[in-house]
């Protein structure tokens, strides 16, 4: 007997995470990708953004209901700088989009899940934003991210 039930689709305990936000590629210069993506794929461009006080420049491009977050770092210290230095350009992170990102976060520490950050943070479109240890998740680094309140911000970062 399985242990799934069709109400649930085999993903009790689950109901925190709603969907996938976004998959993050970590680049030197994303224009030349987005190019590529449009031109391949029929992509779509979307907003961006500087986060972290300017250190980071994010590009949106969505395929059909994908969402791809291109990071681009302008500092040297940031931390995708540093990923690319280590790693070359590519996956980055996976962004699970929350109900709540706080208890969540509570969440995934009080199961043994290894927390970048403590609390949430500011990210892309007016979200809160919290990270997850890629060594406690399968060497993925995994994003919670919780969207603003509707009408506060753009509707799953399209544009």
């Amino acid at each position: 007997m399985s242990e799934r039930t069709p109400r649930d689709g085999g993903r009790a305990g689950s109901a925190n995470v709603t969907a996938l936000s976004h998959i993050a590629i970590a680049v030197r210069e994303p224009d030349s990708l987005v190019q590529v993506l449009v031109a391949a794929l029929g992509a779509t461009r979307g907003t961006e953004e500087l986060l972290d006080g300017g250190a980071l420049r994010v590009v949106f491009v969505h395929l059909g209901p994908v969402t791809l977050e291109l990071l681009e770092p302008r500092s040297a210290e940031h931390t995708v700088a540093k990923f690319l230095d280590a790693r070359g350009p590519g996956l980055h992170h996976v962004s699970l989009e929350v109900r709540d990102v706080a208890a969540q976060l509570a969440q995934a520490g009080a199961a043994g899940a290894r927390l970048i950050d403590e609390v949430p943070r500011p990210g892309a479109h007016g979200s809160q934003v919290a990270f997850l240890h890629p060594k406690s998740l399968g060497g993925v680094l995994v994003e919670l991210c919780q969207r603003p309140p509707s009408g506060s911000g753009e509707a799953r970062h399209r544009t």
